[in-house]
Protein backbone atom coordinates (compact mmCIF):
# COMPACT_ATOMS: atom_id res chain seq x y z
CA UNK A 1 0.00 0.00 0.00
CA UNK A 2 1.22 3.47 -0.83
CA UNK A 3 2.10 5.87 1.98
CA UNK A 4 1.94 9.66 2.03
CA UNK A 5 3.66 11.62 4.78
CA UNK A 6 3.70 15.35 5.43
CA UNK A 7 5.39 17.03 8.38
CA UNK A 8 4.81 20.15 10.43
CA UNK A 9 8.06 21.02 12.17
CA UNK A 10 7.97 23.48 15.08
CA UNK A 11 11.34 25.08 15.71
CA UNK A 12 11.88 27.20 18.82
CA UNK A 13 13.81 30.20 17.55
CA UNK A 14 17.07 31.51 18.93
CA UNK A 15 16.02 34.83 20.48
CA UNK A 16 16.71 36.41 23.85
CA UNK A 17 13.09 37.37 24.55
CA UNK A 18 9.70 35.91 23.72
CA UNK A 19 7.73 36.67 20.57
CA UNK A 20 5.40 39.37 21.88
CA UNK A 21 6.90 40.47 25.21
CA UNK A 22 10.26 41.08 26.89
CA UNK A 23 10.24 37.95 29.09
CA UNK A 24 13.34 35.76 28.71
CA UNK A 25 12.71 33.10 26.09
CA UNK A 26 14.94 30.40 27.60
CA UNK A 27 15.41 31.12 31.31
CA UNK A 28 18.09 28.86 32.75
CA UNK A 29 17.17 26.90 35.90
CA UNK A 30 14.04 29.05 36.30
CA UNK A 31 11.25 28.07 38.66
CA UNK A 32 7.96 27.18 36.92
CA UNK A 33 5.84 30.19 35.95
CA UNK A 34 8.59 32.66 36.90
CA UNK A 35 9.48 33.97 33.43
CA UNK A 36 6.06 35.38 32.68
CA UNK A 37 4.19 38.66 32.38
CA UNK A 38 0.69 39.90 31.64
CA UNK A 39 1.20 39.45 27.89
CA UNK A 40 2.37 35.83 27.82
CA UNK A 41 -0.19 34.97 30.51
CA UNK A 42 -2.94 36.39 28.30
CA UNK A 43 -4.32 39.11 30.56
CA UNK A 44 -7.24 41.03 29.00
CA UNK A 45 -6.27 44.41 27.56
CA UNK A 46 -2.56 43.61 27.06
CA UNK A 47 -0.95 44.54 23.74
CA UNK A 48 1.64 42.30 22.04
CA UNK A 49 4.75 43.79 20.40
CA UNK A 50 6.50 41.76 17.66
CA UNK A 51 10.07 40.52 18.17
CA UNK A 52 11.90 41.59 14.96
CA UNK A 53 14.67 39.04 15.47
CA UNK A 54 12.11 36.25 15.19
CA UNK A 55 10.90 37.64 11.87
CA UNK A 56 14.51 37.82 10.62
CA UNK A 57 14.97 34.17 11.52
CA UNK A 58 11.85 33.05 9.63
CA UNK A 59 12.91 35.06 6.57
CA UNK A 60 16.34 33.35 6.62
CA UNK A 61 14.70 29.92 6.96
CA UNK A 62 12.45 30.70 4.01
CA UNK A 63 15.40 31.82 1.89
CA UNK A 64 17.44 28.72 2.83
CA UNK A 65 14.53 26.50 1.79
CA UNK A 66 14.10 28.26 -1.54
CA UNK A 67 10.80 29.86 -0.57
CA UNK A 68 9.13 32.98 -1.87
CA UNK A 69 9.19 35.71 0.79
CA UNK A 70 5.78 37.35 0.77
CA UNK A 71 5.98 41.17 0.82
CA UNK A 72 2.96 41.34 3.12
CA UNK A 73 1.89 38.90 5.81
CA UNK A 74 -0.06 39.21 9.00
CA UNK A 75 -1.03 37.49 12.21
CA UNK A 76 -4.32 35.79 13.03
CA UNK A 77 -5.96 34.42 16.13
CA UNK A 78 -6.45 30.67 16.11
CA UNK A 79 -9.22 30.02 18.60
CA UNK A 80 -9.40 26.87 20.65
CA UNK A 81 -9.61 25.89 24.31
CA UNK A 82 -6.60 24.18 25.78
CA UNK A 83 -5.10 24.65 29.26
CA UNK A 84 -1.77 25.67 27.69
CA UNK A 85 -3.31 28.73 25.97
CA UNK A 86 -4.55 31.08 28.70
CA UNK A 87 -6.23 33.59 26.37
CA UNK A 88 -8.03 30.77 24.49
CA UNK A 89 -6.42 31.67 21.19
CA UNK A 90 -2.96 31.35 19.69
CA UNK A 91 -1.37 34.17 17.73
CA UNK A 92 -0.15 32.59 14.50
CA UNK A 93 -0.09 33.14 10.76
CA UNK A 94 -2.69 31.45 8.60
CA UNK A 95 -3.85 33.23 5.46
CA UNK A 96 -0.50 34.70 4.37
CA UNK A 97 2.71 33.32 5.93
CA UNK A 98 6.11 35.01 5.80
CA UNK A 99 7.45 32.37 3.37
CA UNK A 100 5.86 29.85 1.01
CA UNK A 101 6.43 27.49 -1.93
CA UNK A 102 9.97 26.23 -1.39
CA UNK A 103 11.72 22.87 -1.51
CA UNK A 104 14.83 21.01 -0.44
CA UNK A 105 16.48 17.93 -1.89
CA UNK A 106 17.03 14.93 0.37
CA UNK A 107 18.89 11.92 -1.01
CA UNK A 108 17.91 12.86 -4.56
CA UNK A 109 14.27 13.38 -3.62
CA UNK A 110 12.56 16.77 -3.78
CA UNK A 111 10.50 17.64 -0.71
CA UNK A 112 8.25 20.64 -1.27
CA UNK A 113 7.81 23.22 1.47
CA UNK A 114 4.29 24.60 1.61
CA UNK A 115 4.91 27.42 4.08
CA UNK A 116 7.09 28.77 6.86
CA UNK A 117 5.26 30.93 9.35
CA UNK A 118 5.74 32.48 12.77
CA UNK A 119 3.66 31.80 15.87
CA UNK A 120 3.82 31.73 19.65
CA UNK A 121 4.49 28.56 21.59
CA UNK A 122 1.87 27.46 24.12
CA UNK A 123 2.74 26.65 27.72
CA UNK A 124 4.25 23.34 28.76
CA UNK A 125 1.95 20.65 30.14
CA UNK A 126 3.46 18.28 32.73
CA UNK A 127 1.85 14.98 33.65
CA UNK A 128 2.53 14.29 37.31
CA UNK A 129 3.43 10.75 38.37
CA UNK A 130 2.72 9.26 34.97
CA UNK A 131 1.84 9.98 31.37
CA UNK A 132 -1.15 11.27 29.42
CA UNK A 133 -3.29 8.31 30.45
CA UNK A 134 -2.02 7.45 33.94
CA UNK A 135 -1.13 10.81 35.54
CA UNK A 136 -2.94 11.60 38.79
CA UNK A 137 -3.00 15.31 37.87
CA UNK A 138 -1.68 17.78 35.30
CA UNK A 139 0.53 20.82 35.82
CA UNK A 140 1.07 23.78 33.48
CA UNK A 141 4.29 25.80 33.27
CA UNK A 142 3.80 29.12 31.45
CA UNK A 143 7.52 29.86 31.15
CA UNK A 144 7.34 28.46 27.61
CA UNK A 145 4.20 30.41 26.65
CA UNK A 146 5.06 33.00 24.03
CA UNK A 147 8.42 31.51 22.96
CA UNK A 148 8.80 32.22 19.21
CA UNK A 149 8.16 29.27 16.94
CA UNK A 150 8.84 28.85 13.25
CA UNK A 151 6.46 26.28 11.79
CA UNK A 152 7.78 24.61 8.65
CA UNK A 153 5.04 22.74 6.78
CA UNK A 154 5.84 20.29 3.99
CA UNK A 155 3.68 18.87 1.25
CA UNK A 156 2.91 15.13 1.67
CA UNK A 157 5.89 14.15 -0.50
CA UNK A 158 7.55 11.54 1.72
CA UNK A 159 6.77 7.93 0.96
CA UNK A 160 8.22 6.21 4.02
CA UNK A 161 9.09 6.88 7.68
CA UNK A 162 12.76 6.53 6.74
CA UNK A 163 12.44 9.35 4.19
CA UNK A 164 10.73 11.51 6.82
CA UNK A 165 13.61 10.99 9.23
CA UNK A 166 16.18 11.82 6.53
CA UNK A 167 14.29 15.05 5.80
CA UNK A 168 14.27 16.03 9.47
CA UNK A 169 17.97 15.35 9.86
CA UNK A 170 18.80 17.56 6.88
CA UNK A 171 16.38 20.30 7.94
CA UNK A 172 17.77 20.43 11.48
CA UNK A 173 21.31 20.80 10.10
CA UNK A 174 20.20 23.72 7.92
CA UNK A 175 18.56 25.37 10.93
CA UNK A 176 21.74 24.88 12.96
CA UNK A 177 23.92 26.44 10.25
CA UNK A 178 21.54 29.41 10.07
CA UNK A 179 21.92 29.82 13.85
CA UNK A 180 18.16 30.23 14.18
CA UNK A 181 17.97 27.25 16.53
CA UNK A 182 20.18 26.65 19.56
CA UNK A 183 19.66 23.36 21.34
CA UNK A 184 22.19 24.31 24.02
CA UNK A 185 19.75 26.94 25.30
CA UNK A 186 17.04 24.34 25.70
CA UNK A 187 15.31 25.03 22.38
CA UNK A 188 13.53 22.08 20.82
CA UNK A 189 12.22 20.78 17.51
CA UNK A 190 8.78 19.21 17.77
CA UNK A 191 7.08 17.41 14.93
CA UNK A 192 3.44 16.87 14.00
CA UNK A 193 3.54 13.96 11.55
CA UNK A 194 0.64 13.42 9.14
CA UNK A 195 0.30 10.04 7.43
CA UNK A 196 -2.22 8.32 5.19
CA UNK A 197 -2.26 5.07 3.19
CA UNK A 198 -3.68 4.50 -0.29
CA UNK A 199 -4.96 8.07 -0.51
CA UNK A 200 -7.29 7.63 2.46
CA UNK A 201 -7.94 9.91 5.42
CA UNK A 202 -4.89 11.06 7.31
CA UNK A 203 -4.05 10.83 10.99
CA UNK A 204 -1.80 13.33 12.74
CA UNK A 205 0.66 12.21 15.41
CA UNK A 206 1.10 15.27 17.58
CA UNK A 207 4.17 16.76 19.29
CA UNK A 208 6.75 14.05 18.71
CA UNK A 209 10.29 14.90 19.83
CA UNK A 210 13.37 13.10 18.53
CA UNK A 211 13.79 11.98 14.92
CA UNK A 212 14.03 8.32 15.91
CA UNK A 213 10.68 8.66 17.68
CA UNK A 214 9.13 10.29 14.60
CA UNK A 215 10.24 7.32 12.50
CA UNK A 216 8.90 4.84 15.06
CA UNK A 217 5.56 6.66 15.37
CA UNK A 218 5.13 6.72 11.59
CA UNK A 219 6.09 3.05 11.28
CA UNK A 220 3.45 2.15 13.84
CA UNK A 221 0.84 4.34 12.15
CA UNK A 222 1.59 2.89 8.72
CA UNK A 223 1.00 -0.66 9.97
CA UNK A 224 -2.10 0.38 11.97
CA UNK A 225 -3.73 2.11 9.00
CA UNK A 226 -2.79 -0.65 6.54
CA UNK A 227 -4.44 -3.22 8.83
CA UNK A 228 -7.61 -1.09 9.02
CA UNK A 229 -7.77 -0.88 5.22
CA UNK A 230 -7.18 -4.63 4.85
CA UNK A 231 -10.18 -5.24 7.10
CA UNK A 232 -12.34 -3.18 4.73
CA UNK A 233 -12.75 -0.26 7.14
CA UNK A 234 -11.93 3.43 6.74
CA UNK A 235 -9.22 5.29 8.61
CA UNK A 236 -10.68 8.11 10.68
CA UNK A 237 -9.23 11.59 10.63
CA UNK A 238 -7.90 12.18 14.12
CA UNK A 239 -5.06 13.49 16.23
CA UNK A 240 -2.99 10.84 18.01
CA UNK A 241 -0.34 10.73 20.73
CA UNK A 242 2.90 8.73 20.51
CA UNK A 243 3.74 6.71 23.61
CA UNK A 244 7.55 6.63 23.72
CA UNK A 245 7.60 3.68 26.14
CA UNK A 246 5.11 1.42 24.37
CA UNK A 247 6.18 2.69 20.91
CA UNK A 248 2.52 2.98 19.90
CA UNK A 249 0.11 5.78 19.01
CA UNK A 250 -3.22 6.40 20.72
CA UNK A 251 -6.21 8.61 20.00
CA UNK A 252 -6.10 12.09 21.53
CA UNK A 253 -9.12 13.64 19.84
CA UNK A 254 -10.97 13.65 16.56
CA UNK A 255 -9.11 15.88 14.14
CA UNK A 256 -10.42 19.40 13.77
CA UNK A 257 -10.78 21.03 10.37
CA UNK A 258 -9.40 24.48 9.59
CA UNK A 259 -12.83 26.12 9.91
CA UNK A 260 -13.15 24.76 13.45
CA UNK A 261 -10.42 27.13 14.61
CA UNK A 262 -12.28 30.30 13.64
CA UNK A 263 -9.23 32.21 12.36
CA UNK A 264 -9.62 35.99 12.53
CA UNK A 265 -7.16 38.80 11.79
CA UNK A 266 -5.42 39.95 14.99
CA UNK A 267 -6.31 43.64 15.38
CA UNK A 268 -3.51 44.26 17.92
CA UNK A 269 -0.71 43.50 15.45
CA UNK A 270 0.24 45.35 12.26
CA UNK A 271 0.64 43.90 8.79
CA UNK A 272 4.27 42.81 8.21
CA UNK A 273 5.73 44.72 5.27
CA UNK A 274 8.86 42.86 4.23
CA UNK A 275 10.69 45.08 1.77
CA UNK A 276 13.25 43.95 -0.81
CA UNK A 277 15.88 45.83 1.22
CA UNK A 278 14.99 43.90 4.37
CA UNK A 279 15.08 40.59 2.52
CA UNK A 280 18.39 41.44 0.79
CA UNK A 281 20.01 42.39 4.09
CA UNK A 282 19.03 39.01 5.59
CA UNK A 283 20.24 37.18 2.48
CA UNK A 284 23.65 38.89 2.51
CA UNK A 285 24.16 37.98 6.17
CA UNK A 286 23.31 34.29 5.73
CA UNK A 287 26.09 31.75 6.36
CA UNK A 288 27.29 29.10 3.93
CA UNK A 289 24.64 26.38 3.84
CA UNK A 290 25.41 22.65 4.16
CA UNK A 291 24.97 21.58 0.51
CA UNK A 292 27.19 24.42 -0.68
CA UNK A 293 29.78 23.55 1.96
CA UNK A 294 29.82 19.88 0.90
CA UNK A 295 30.70 20.89 -2.66
CA UNK A 296 33.38 23.31 -1.45
CA UNK A 297 34.96 20.73 0.88
CA UNK A 298 35.16 18.18 -1.95
CA UNK A 299 36.81 20.70 -4.27
CA UNK A 300 38.99 22.63 -1.82
CA UNK A 301 40.24 19.73 0.29
CA UNK A 302 40.10 16.93 -2.28
CA UNK A 303 38.03 14.64 -0.06
CA UNK A 304 35.27 12.37 -1.32
CA UNK A 305 31.66 13.46 -1.49
CA UNK A 306 30.70 10.93 1.20
CA UNK A 307 33.35 12.18 3.64
CA UNK A 308 32.38 15.79 2.97
CA UNK A 309 28.71 15.02 3.71
CA UNK A 310 29.54 13.20 6.95
CA UNK A 311 31.69 16.09 8.18
CA UNK A 312 29.25 18.83 7.18
CA UNK A 313 26.05 17.11 8.30
CA UNK A 314 27.50 15.99 11.61
CA UNK A 315 27.18 19.66 12.52
CA UNK A 316 28.52 23.15 12.02
CA UNK A 317 30.96 22.75 14.93
CA UNK A 318 32.37 19.51 13.46
CA UNK A 319 32.83 21.13 10.03
CA UNK A 320 34.56 24.14 11.61
CA UNK A 321 36.84 21.78 13.57
CA UNK A 322 37.83 20.05 10.33
CA UNK A 323 38.70 23.34 8.64
CA UNK A 324 40.73 24.44 11.66
CA UNK A 325 42.65 21.14 11.58
CA UNK A 326 43.35 21.61 7.86
CA UNK A 327 44.89 25.03 8.57
CA UNK A 328 47.41 23.33 10.87
CA UNK A 329 47.80 19.90 9.27
CA UNK A 330 48.44 19.74 5.52
CA UNK A 331 46.80 16.40 4.71
CA UNK A 332 42.99 16.88 4.52
CA UNK A 333 42.26 13.32 3.39
CA UNK A 334 44.04 11.87 6.42
CA UNK A 335 42.35 14.41 8.69
CA UNK A 336 38.90 13.53 7.37
CA UNK A 337 39.58 9.80 7.69
CA UNK A 338 40.70 10.07 11.31
CA UNK A 339 37.92 12.48 12.24
CA UNK A 340 35.15 10.36 10.72
CA UNK A 341 36.37 6.86 11.60
CA UNK A 342 37.87 7.42 15.04
CA UNK A 343 37.27 10.85 16.56
CA UNK A 344 33.55 10.85 15.72
CA UNK A 345 33.20 7.28 16.98
CA UNK A 346 34.66 8.28 20.37
CA UNK A 347 32.43 11.36 20.54
CA UNK A 348 29.34 9.28 19.77
CA UNK A 349 30.33 6.81 22.47
CA UNK A 350 30.27 9.68 24.95
CA UNK A 351 27.11 11.21 23.38
CA UNK A 352 29.05 14.44 22.89
CA UNK A 353 29.32 17.01 20.15
CA UNK A 354 32.81 18.18 19.23
CA UNK A 355 32.04 21.58 20.77
CA UNK A 356 31.21 19.92 24.09
CA UNK A 357 34.35 17.80 24.15
CA UNK A 358 37.90 18.58 25.29
CA UNK A 359 39.29 17.97 21.81
CA UNK A 360 40.88 20.92 20.00
CA UNK A 361 42.21 21.35 16.44
CA UNK A 362 45.82 21.88 17.55
CA UNK A 363 46.02 18.81 19.80
CA UNK A 364 44.21 16.63 17.25
CA UNK A 365 46.63 17.85 14.58
CA UNK A 366 49.47 16.90 16.93
CA UNK A 367 48.17 13.32 16.98
CA UNK A 368 48.12 13.13 13.18
CA UNK A 369 51.65 14.55 12.96
CA UNK A 370 52.90 11.95 15.47
CA UNK A 371 51.59 9.19 13.21
CA UNK A 372 53.31 10.72 10.17
CA UNK A 373 56.62 10.97 12.01
CA UNK A 374 56.44 7.34 13.11
CA UNK A 375 56.41 8.31 16.79
CA UNK A 376 53.27 6.21 17.29
CA UNK A 377 51.60 3.52 15.20
CA UNK A 378 48.11 3.90 13.77
CA UNK A 379 46.99 1.10 16.05
CA UNK A 380 48.25 2.96 19.13
CA UNK A 381 46.78 6.25 17.83
CA UNK A 382 43.33 4.65 17.84
CA UNK A 383 43.80 3.86 21.52
CA UNK A 384 45.11 7.35 22.28
CA UNK A 385 42.01 8.95 20.74
CA UNK A 386 39.77 7.30 23.33
CA UNK A 387 41.72 8.76 26.25
CA UNK A 388 42.22 12.04 24.39
CA UNK A 389 38.48 12.59 23.99
CA UNK A 390 37.88 11.58 27.61
CA UNK A 391 40.54 13.82 29.14
CA UNK A 392 41.64 16.41 26.60
CA UNK A 393 45.30 15.62 27.43
CA UNK A 394 47.79 16.25 24.64
CA UNK A 395 48.42 13.08 22.61
CA UNK A 396 52.18 13.49 23.16
CA UNK A 397 51.62 13.46 26.94
CA UNK A 398 49.43 10.37 26.72
CA UNK A 399 52.04 8.58 24.59
CA UNK A 400 54.93 9.57 26.87
CA UNK A 401 53.38 7.70 29.79
CA UNK A 402 53.90 4.44 27.86
CA UNK A 403 57.61 5.11 27.59
CA UNK A 404 59.69 5.67 24.47
CA UNK A 405 59.12 3.74 21.28
CA UNK A 406 61.38 0.66 21.34
CA UNK A 407 64.44 0.62 19.07
CA UNK A 408 64.69 -1.94 16.31
CA UNK A 409 66.99 -4.13 18.42
CA UNK A 410 64.76 -3.60 21.42
CA UNK A 411 61.76 -4.76 19.41
CA UNK A 412 63.63 -7.88 18.26
CA UNK A 413 64.45 -8.71 21.88
CA UNK A 414 60.79 -8.36 22.85
CA UNK A 415 59.73 -10.59 19.94
CA UNK A 416 62.20 -13.27 21.04
CA UNK A 417 60.94 -13.08 24.62
CA UNK A 418 57.27 -13.37 23.56
CA UNK A 419 58.03 -16.39 21.36
CA UNK A 420 59.94 -18.02 24.21
CA UNK A 421 57.08 -17.35 26.65
CA UNK A 422 54.41 -18.56 24.20
CA UNK A 423 55.86 -21.72 22.70
CA UNK A 424 52.40 -23.24 22.06
CA UNK A 425 51.27 -20.27 19.91
CA UNK A 426 54.65 -20.24 18.14
CA UNK A 427 54.36 -23.97 17.36
CA UNK A 428 50.81 -23.53 16.08
CA UNK A 429 51.89 -20.72 13.76
CA UNK A 430 54.82 -22.81 12.52
CA UNK A 431 52.26 -25.56 11.79
CA UNK A 432 50.24 -23.18 9.60
CA UNK A 433 47.66 -21.76 12.03
CA UNK A 434 47.59 -18.06 11.15
CA UNK A 435 45.33 -17.16 14.11
CA UNK A 436 48.34 -17.81 16.34
CA UNK A 437 50.22 -14.98 14.62
CA UNK A 438 47.60 -12.44 15.66
CA UNK A 439 47.92 -13.67 19.24
CA UNK A 440 51.71 -13.27 19.17
CA UNK A 441 51.48 -9.79 17.64
CA UNK A 442 49.07 -8.78 20.39
CA UNK A 443 51.44 -10.10 23.03
CA UNK A 444 54.34 -8.08 21.58
CA UNK A 445 52.22 -4.93 21.41
CA UNK A 446 51.26 -5.41 25.03
CA UNK A 447 54.93 -5.59 25.97
CA UNK A 448 55.69 -2.41 24.00
CA UNK A 449 52.74 -0.47 25.38
CA UNK A 450 51.19 -0.66 21.88
CA UNK A 451 54.09 1.39 20.53
CA UNK A 452 55.27 -1.09 17.91
CA UNK A 453 54.27 -1.34 14.24
CA UNK A 454 52.12 -4.51 13.82
CA UNK A 455 53.41 -5.10 10.26
CA UNK A 456 57.03 -4.86 11.37
CA UNK A 457 56.31 -7.09 14.38
CA UNK A 458 54.67 -9.70 12.12
CA UNK A 459 57.77 -9.79 9.88
CA UNK A 460 60.03 -10.25 12.92
CA UNK A 461 57.89 -13.04 14.37
CA UNK A 462 57.82 -14.91 11.04
CA UNK A 463 61.58 -14.55 10.65
CA UNK A 464 62.32 -15.66 14.22
CA UNK A 465 60.06 -18.72 13.99
CA UNK A 466 61.41 -19.58 10.53
CA UNK A 467 65.02 -19.34 11.78
CA UNK A 468 64.14 -21.49 14.79
CA UNK A 469 62.60 -24.16 12.51
CA UNK A 470 65.68 -24.20 10.24
CA UNK A 471 67.97 -24.52 13.27
CA UNK A 472 66.03 -27.55 14.41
Amino acid sequence: MSIMIGLEVHCQLNTESKLFCSCEAYPKDAQPNSSTCEICLGYPGTKPVINKKAIDHVISIGLALGCRINPESYFSRKTYFYPDMPKNYQITQYEVPIASEGSIEVNGMKIRIRRVHLEEDPARILYADGNLETASHVLVDYNRAGTPLAEIVTEPDMKSPKEARAFLEKLSTILEYLKVYDQSKGASLRVDANISVDGGERAEVKNVTGFENVEKALNYEAVRQQNIVRLGRKVERETRHFDEVAKTTRTLRKKEFEEDYGYIFDPDLPVLDISDEWKSKIEKGMPELPDTMVKRFSKQYGIGDYDAKVIVYTGRDFASFFEDVCRIYSKPKAASRWMINYLLKSLNWRSERISQSRASPDTFSELLAMIDKGEITERYAKEIIKEYVDTGFRPSDIASRSGPKPSLQGLRDIVKKVIKDNTKAASEFAAGKNDALAYLIGAVLKETGKRGDPKEIAKMIKKEISNASVAQ
